[in-house]
């Protein structure tokens, strides 16, 4: 069976966690704080398997059907080390490939399935969690992301991230001209062609009233920011949002308004919110987000108790990305109703 490398590094994480299942809390610059919090004792996939962590030696498969198997943590020691060394070895970082070595783990420990039923699903792994605080056991689902792979998307695009920008003091000698402009860098010549030429450019909505509805939920004004910010990344050719910030902000307190309403949106992204779907403000992962470093230790930015850190690590690490500009016509102007008009596409991944 095929994976990328971020299915494989959940499927890595997964073994690395039965084999050291006391979770390692970081702060957002990945120093550990906590090691003694949180112990999983046991997995839930989707398909409603169980696997209990019951003892230091072994592992309980305990199927649907009420099948039962055991697995010694050796084997998974063994199996989750083979795996790591597979994918630092695999040179790319798109696209699929087979580990001939984990064929056998995945057809028995996994009965040849996927750990994750649908790429839908937020969260990536379920685990019932020991509190040690509460002195209580809860369910717990967690992201898991990766810098084994290329820098994981946050926010996809699609016609749904699409937002939407009325052009001023223009005429349609400008909107030609500008949409034959077909360099390498075509989206950043458009901006300053514009600009050159005295363009008023004003946000005016976002495509999707879904996504719209869902950045309401979240800030009533967040529209307009995230409209901004977009703008800027190509009038200033810049992509870092804290620097994208810095151009919005001529104060410290705005800054420090906008950062947090980023913040807000980046958590709602990471374990909530889709563009496509109209959002009930509620996040499915509770946990936090299980990082996969480059050499293979998996720390945890706990949501539960230290949220604040991991919107820090979210605001620290994230960035603008420039999906497709043909797909998308992004600085492609367009009239409609004697106005005019062009959209830009909203992408957002990991550094």
């Amino acid at each position: 069976m095929g994976f990328n490398k971020g299915e494989w590094s959940e499927l890595y994480t997964f073994l690395y966690l039965m084999d050291n299942p006391n979770l390692i809390i970081v702060d957002e610059n990945l120093q550990v704080k906590d090691n003694i919090t949180f112990k999983i004792l046991e997995f839930m996939l989707t398909n409603k398997t169980k696997y209990q962590l019951f003892n230091s030696d072994k592992i309980l498969k305990i199927s649907p059907n009420g099948c039962n198997q055991e697995y010694d943590i050796s084997y998974i020691n063994g199996q989750h080390k083979i795996l790591l060394e597979k994918i630092i070895s695999h040179k790319s970082a798109k696209g699929t490939f087979e580990i001939n070595e984990m064929t056998s783990l995945i057809n028995d420990l996994l009965d040849g399935n996927k750990l994750k039923g649908s790429s839908k699903v937020k969260g990536d792994l379920e685990a019932l969690v020991f509190d040690s605080l509460k002195n209580s056991s809860i369910n717990i689902s967690y992201n898991v992301k990766s810098s084994l792979g290329s820098p994981a998307t946050l926010l996809n695009a699609s016609n749904h991230t699409n937002f939407i920008y009325e052009i001023t003091n223009i005429n349609d000698d400008i909107m030609n001209k500008n949409n034959t402009i077909n360099t390498r860098t075509k989206l950043l010549d458009r901006c300053n062609f514009l600009m050159k030429n005295s363009a008023r450019i004003d946000f005016s909505k976002v495509q999707s009233d879904k996504f719209d509805f869902n950045l309401q939920m979240i800030d009533t004004n967040l529209d307009n920011i995230l409209a901004e910010i977009l703008f800027n990344s190509y009038a200033k050719n810049e992509k870092d949002i804290q620097r994208l910030i810095e151009y919005m902000a001529d104060n410290k307190d705005k800054f420090d308004i906008y950062k947090k309403k980023i913040s807000d949106f980046a958590n709602a992204v990471t374990f909530g919110m889709r563009a496509g779907e109209k959002w009930n403000g509620i996040n499915e992962v509770n946990g936090g987000i299980l990082l996969v470093t480059r050499t293979g230790e998996v720390y945890l930015l706990d949501l539960i108790y230290f949220k604040s850190i991991v919107d820090k690590y979210l605001i620290n690490n994230i960035k603008l990305d420039s999906p497709s500009s043909s797909r998308y016509k992004m600085f492609e102007i367009y009239k409609k109703s004697g106005r005019y008009y062009f959209k830009l596409n909203l992408q957002i991944r990991f550094k």
